[in-house]
């Protein structure tokens, strides 16, 4: 799928295509949170049913996510301190690829891989426009979608 994303400070927002097109899912990210709306079906998923959908979301917090759609490799997968307390709580692993380009080295690809999903999913950003915002992206989820309800 294709996406297009914009950040803030404190926030990305992020719209998912399919391969005709239309749009599929929109992210939040925030500092410790994730929204997302299902716009295919008109739902909304919360954070617990999220990790059902998106178990990538289970190695990487929302933070972390925005650092590496800025083109950095967020700390907690470069310190090689953090890296060695955190292996064993990891359900998976990351990989980066950087590029050099005019702004210096950026990430231009991460790469999944879920233990337990044995799943493998890879994002590759094809273009960054700094200092370009989309408007269009900077919104909430309408409060009139109905919140998907996950049996634990």
């Amino acid at each position: 799928m294709n996406f297009t994303f914009t950040t803030t400070r404190d926030t990305a927002y992020i719209q998912f295509k399919d391969l005709i097109g239309r749009k599929t899912l929109f992210l939040i990210l925030g500092d410790k949170s994730i929204d997302a709306w299902d716009m295919l079906h008109n739902q909304r998923y919360d954070k617990a049913s999220i990790l059902l959908f998106l178990p990538f979301f289970e190695i990487i917090q929302p933070n972390d996510m925005r650092r590496f759609l800025w083109g950095e490799i967020p700390k907690i997968f470069s310190d090689p301190e953090i890296i060695k307390n955190q292996s064993e709580q990891i359900s998976g692993r990351i990989q980066f690829r950087s590029n050099q380009t005019e702004h210096g080295p950026l990430v231009e690809h991460v790469t999944f891989n879920m233990k337990d999903e044995r799943q493998k999913i890879e994002m590759v950003l094809m273009d960054r426009e700094y200092d370009v915002q989309y408007p269009h992206l900077i919104r909430k989820i309408p409060d009139s979608i109905p919140p998907i309800k996950v049996n634990s």
